[in-house]
């Protein structure tokens, strides 16, 4: 197979590198043992982002900067990495990332995903804006040509587990089901919950071991993994709890109940092998992963803030300075203004409200401002207003 390395860095957006290009064969460096720390102790989370962003684009509403661009996607990724930091606090923190073009799978199976769509309009110009807020909050971007970030998270996955860490593969993709193991889960970000192989043995009736199998009996319309016909989920269950692996289950074909079942099981081995092969993850991808620079925490407080700004984020600059341990972010995003000058109040309680109510009945003259999701008016909803009567304070 030809070579597939590649430079893990941001391309002109000043993303902290991981590594410089390894070299085929592939060197010491690519070992988890060779020059890395012990992660015992240690949490690892890696965050399949084409599925986050995906998810985030389909359940925001229509977002919009000051400039008019689409900032919905952008929006929903940055507060759930906000999340993540804040309340999971990651030693360390990685987003992989799929690249345009093929896979080494298209070269064992040419309709490999052939039924995906080309990506929406208003998302493609929001992936360059994403990659600018990863970079301004220190979170590196893992990716390599000819393989997918599916692939990454195993790769990730697998080195965590040797040296000792815990690994959280922050995904809705069920492919990576088959990377749990004592030391690795799936996280599911949407409803808090972390997936092992208990639950998996409740949902799949399946263990860690078995899912590529499983897969390769069921297949995937999505990706367009053929899988056998006629072998749905329950009955791929029940072949695999009596027989164990694909290859018993294929080779007791004919020991199986229904004729058509029994038919396609001996008609199509050589399709179910082939689904399994393009299900099966690749841990081994070659890259050089520098930890020192996926710590989490290494957050540019500045340039996080400014892309904030330019994208009209006002409500999350709070909690960004605070992860960050920087001053106190003021209402719309920004910080505080120091003694010598203005002073921003943060309406965020009943008490807060009743203290600036009393002294905006007070006032002649007011300033008003409102926040909202779009600068389109059909679109755009109420989530918050300034106010400000003098030079010295604002609320």
């Amino acid at each position: 197979m030809k070579d597939r390395t590649r430079q893990t860095s941001l391309p002109g957006f000043g993303a902290p590198s991981l590594g410089t290009e390894v070299p085929s064969p592939r060197s010491p460096l690519l070992d988890a043992e060779a020059s890395s720390p012990r992660l015992v102790g240690r949490t690892v989370w890696v965050i399949d982002s084409h599925s986050l962003i995906y998810q985030v684009f389909h359940a925001l509403p229509e977002m919009t900067s000051p400039r008019g661009e689409p900032v919905g996607a952008v929006f929903g990724f940055t507060r759930d990495l906000l999340y993540l930091l804040e309340e999971k606090k990651p030693d360390y923190l990685i987003c992989a990332f799929d690249l345009p073009g093929k896979t080494f799978r298209h070269s064992m199976y040419e309709e490999y995903k052939i039924q995906r769509t080309e990506m929406p309009d208003d998302l493609v110009p929001q992936f360059p804006a994403i990659r600018r807020v990863i970079a301004a909050l220190g979170i590196p971007a893992l990716d390599c040509e000819s393989y997918e970030a599916d692939d990454v998270l195993a790769t990730v996955a697998r080195r965590t587990d040797q040296l000792g860490g815990q690994c959280f593969l922050v995904t809705g993709d069920k492919d990576c089901r088959q990377l749990i193991s004592e030391r690795v889960k799936v996280y599911n970000i949407r409803k808090n919950e972390i997936y092992d192989e208990e639950k998996l043995l409740a949902d799949w009736g399946i263990l860690p071991t078995q899912v590529v199998d499983f897969q390769a009996l069921v297949g995937d319309s999505v990706d367009n993994v053929p899988g056998v016909p006629l072998i749905g989920p329950k009955f791929a269950r029940q072949l695999l709890q009596q027989y164990g692996t694909l290859e018993a289950v294929l080779d007791h074909a004919s020991d199986v109940s229904g004729a058509k079942r029994k038919e396609n099981l001996s008609k199509y081995r050589d399709q179910a092998l082939l689904s399994r092969d393009l299900v099966r993850l690749d841990g081994d991808v070659p890259l050089s992963i520098d930890w020192n620079v996926c710590r989490a925490g290494n957050i540019d407080l500045d340039a996080a803030l400014a892309l904030f700004h330019e994208f009209g984020f006002r409500g999350i600059g709070k909690k960004l300075t605070s992860l960050a341990g920087g001053p106190t972010a003021s209402a719309d995003g920004g910080l505080a203004a120091s003694a010598a000058g203005p002073r921003t109040n943060l309406v965020d309680t009943p008490e807060a409200f009743a203290t600036f109510l009393d002294l905006l009945r007070q006032q002649k003259t007011i300033s008003v401002d409102t926040e909202t999701t779009s600068v389109r008016p059909r679109w755009a909803k109420l989530v918050g207003v300034s106010f400000a009567w003098n030079n010295d304070e604002a609320w």
